[in-house]
């Protein structure tokens, strides 16, 4: 039962269930059913503000994850950009080089979100990038000592460069699940980070 039919049950009761009410018993009703509304309107509205609040911050740390991600992702794909360059002109080489600069400064962001977001990702993070950087700065360099394709068939690498690096993000992929929905709630101890 609400407040208002509270109310009204008092009212009646108080003076019969023929009798009809006097101006100050209407009133009263009539205050009762607007605090009545306006409460719930307040309520709800509050309710729509923490719900908004919460589904706003949520984007975000899905968007930083993703770029967290994305930014693992280039790293590891560097090499085969630097392999695939089409000439050793000074605007090629420049554009591979500010590439590689730009990437640095993302990673560097990166890492500063993820390890401010949550300790325990920023560990992750810090240790997908490490075992990337393994296998990737010997491809980079290799990359850069050959000389650049000449012919379409030649961008077939037939192998060649620093290998698949999913296994390196699939922890830290599987961590980030823990940063959404009910599993937000679950201590850094039960998080099920081996497939």
């Amino acid at each position: 039962m609400g407040i208002l039919t509270v109310q009204l049950l008092t009212l009646g009761a108080g003076t019969g269930a023929t009798a009809t009410s006097s101006d100050g018993d209407s009133t009263n009703a009539w205050v009762v059913i607007a605090l009545t509304l306006l409460g719930s309107s307040v309520i709800a509205g509050l309710i729509t503000s923490v719900l908004g609040n919460l589904r706003a911050a949520a984007a975000a740390r899905r968007e930083g994850y993703a770029n967290a991600v994305r930014s693992l992702i280039a790293r590891g794909e560097y090499p085969y950009r630097v392999r695939r360059r089409v000439s050793d002109e000074p605007d090629v080489l420049a554009a591979l080089v500010g590439r590689g600069h730009d990437l640095q400064e993302q990673l560097a962001a990166c890492r500063t979100w993820v390890n401010s977001e949550h300790r325990a990702l920023g560990e992750l993070f810090d240790k997908a990038l490490a075992d990337i950087d393994a296998n990737v700065k010997q491809a980079t360099a290799d990359a850069w000592n050959q000389a650049p394709m000449a012919t379409a068939s030649g961008m077939n690498l037939n192998g060649w460069g620093p290998g698949d690096q999913r296994p390196h993000l699939a922890r830290l992929e599987r961590a980030i699940a823990y940063r959404f929905g009910w599993r937000r709630l679950l201590p850094r101890k039960l998080w099920h980070l081996e497939p």
